[in-house]
């Protein structure tokens, strides 16, 4: 007597959780996309953060680069021709002087020649003309030869540089090789340094490495200056850095730069 009435019932709360049922996916569903949305929206925040943060780095370097540019001109242009100058006048006075003068000119003539060679080495590591004229790898050849000469440490370069970087890359690269080399030279008391630079059509590299005191784990992390200016030019370029001290002794540093 009561089945029909039954049944409806039990009908009507089959419906019920069917549409519980599915409101709960819809709600479930809703909550994922939303999440989801939630989540790029985060990541587009970030990448474009990190966008802005590349930006404000490559205006940083390029704006230290301008100045090192324009110091470099005013002392290659302006002291260097003004020291030389006087150098000019000095000696044409050494030859009409007196024989008891002659001792002190010649000395003032020495030091005016010394002060003219310290201005044409600032001046071209703070504008590396060589960079400008001939490229990367002739560039960081003459800077290993020079350094070589001043100093007694083996410095070793090796380069297969085929297929050349922009010249504004060039430029963060070099000034990494001379943060490198004097690194190895002040602080690692290396004796032996190897410089080695591989460019590819899609892939540029340069492994720096020596024999000296290497860099401790502690170091790594604490990241001195000459090594934050070094990643900081790297990460510019959207490139990698990393540092192994080999079992061997000294340290090995790889610079990896994905060409676009």
């Amino acid at each position: 007597m009561d089945g029909p009435g039954v049944t409806a019932d039990i009908n009507a709360v089959i419906i019920g959780m069917v549409g519980m049922f599915f409101l709960t996916i819809v709600i479930i569903v809703f909550v994922v996309i939303y999440q989801r949305k939630l989540i790029a929206q985060e990541r587009k925040h970030k990448k474009a953060e990190e966008e802005h943060q590349l930006e404000l780095l490559q205006a940083t370097l390029e704006s230290q680069e301008n100045e090192r540019d324009r110091i470099g001109r005013e002392l290659h242009d302006g002291v260097g021709v003004l020291l030389t100058t006087a150098r000019m006048y000095l000696r044409h006075n050494i030859e009409e002087e007196a024989e008891q003068n002659n001792g002190i000119n010649k000395q003032v003539d020495a030091m005016l020649g010394e002060t003219i060679e310290s201005v044409r080495r600032v001046s071209a590591d703070l504008r590396p003309v060589v960079l400008e004229t001939l490229g990367l790898a002739e560039a960081i050849g003459e800077l290993v030869r020079h350094i070589g000469k001043a100093s007694s440490v083996d410095i070793q370069f090796e380069h297969s540089y085929d297929y050349p970087l922009s010249q504004k890359h060039e430029l963060s690269v070099y000034r990494v090789v001379q943060e490198l080399l004097t690194n190895g030279l002040r602080h690692a008391e290396a004796s032996a340094i190897n410089v080695d630079l591989n460019a590819q059509p899609h892939l540029f590299s340069l492994t720096y490495s020596d024999n000296g005191k290497g860099i401790s784990s502690s170091d790594i992390v604490k990241k001195g200056l000459g090594l934050k200016n070094m990643e900081s030019r790297v990460n510019a370029l959207k490139g990698k850095l990393k540092i192994t001290n080999p079992e061997e002794g000294g340290v090995m540093i790889h610079i990896q730069i994905d060409r676009q």
